[in-house]
């Protein structure tokens, strides 16, 4: 009795199944990237939430006020107490495990997630125990608006209530950072506590969320923005040779061209600036809301 002999693929076969499964990677693996990045905005959104409520919480706290979007309001604190970064520690249950391990301004620095958009868990470094490094530590995904603080001299706090449409008036969001750049040391817009659309030359919001920001507004809702025209923003030395795209300034002059506003102690009427169009988000309102 003959046993039958057992059949194998043929290589035919095998290449239609390895065909098959090519053809599915296709499909499949843009979806499963676009699913990423949807639950990397989500998750950034709801930290967002977060950081809107903290703020709004410190306001009712203290008579209104939000804390500073700098360090540069009072150089005689080392503790930096006045920074959002700090302020809101209180509101957002975080902790000083660890802190043991830093050193100098670090020190008085603490690391809730959700101070920082999920991008900055995919940097290289450390961010527990030393002092303030150049990139890991450095970085700030996240950034208040710098232009809320009354123009001086002397600058001030700002008032929440200074803010009128509150539902178009950014309080935090996402500003530029390694993610843009790479590893590099010393960034100047990554090292930024606050970020704007005015001026060139400061950071500004980073479009990391399939081409928008996620920004969340003086009334707490947060909100990925992405329909706005972008421009090309160099960066600063030694990074002139890096562009990214951002947004234009919010005021435009009488020729329509996006500027910054040349006398922060004027309103804009009386300068002749025009809302831009194009920038349908209110960062500012000289002369009471400026960066100094």
């Amino acid at each position: 009795m003959t046993r039958e002999r057992r059949k194998g693929f043929t290589l035919v076969e095998l290449l239609v199944v390895i065909g098959i499964i090519a053809i599915l990677c296709a499909i499949l693996l843009p979806a499963l990237s676009k699913a990423r990045e949807s639950s990397r905005t989500l998750k950034c959104l709801s930290n967002l939430r977060q950081l809107g409520l903290a703020f709004q919480m410190y306001a009712s706290a203290n008579k209104q006020y939000l804390p500073y979007p700098t360090t540069t309001l009072v150089a005689s604190d080392p503790t930096q107490g006045f920074l959002w970064f700090n302020a809101l520690d209180p509101y957002l249950n975080s902790n000083t495990k660890g802190q043991n391990l830093r050193t100098g301004v670090a020190a008085d620095r603490t690391y809730k997630t959700f101070k920082q958009c999920v991008v900055y868990e995919l940097f290289e470094g450390d961010k527990t125990s030393g002092g303030q490094n150049a990139t890991k530590e450095f970085a700030r995904t996240y950034k208040m608006n710098s232009h809320l603080r009354r123009y001086g001299p002397p600058s001030g706090y700002a008032k929440i209530t200074d803010c009128k449409k509150s539902s178009d008036f950014v309080l935090v969001g996402d500003g530029l950072s390694l993610d843009s750049t790479g590893m590099v040391d010393s960034v100047f817009e990554s090292g930024q506590f606050s970020f704007e659309v005015n001026d060139p030359a400061e950071a500004s919001p980073s479009l990391r969320h399939r081409n928008g920001a996620n920004i969340c507004f003086i009334d707490g809702h947060a909100a990925t923005v992405n329909y706005i025209k972008t421009i090309n923003k160099t960066f600063r030395s030694p990074l002139q040779g890096i562009k990214v795209k951002t947004w234009e300034s919010e005021y435009t002059n009488a020729g329509g061209t996006p500027v910054d506003v040349p006398d922060p102690t004027k309103s804009p009427a009386q300068q002749g600036l025009k809302r831009n169009p194009n920038m349908p988000l209110i960062w500012s309102d000289p002369p009471r809301l400026y960066r100094k």
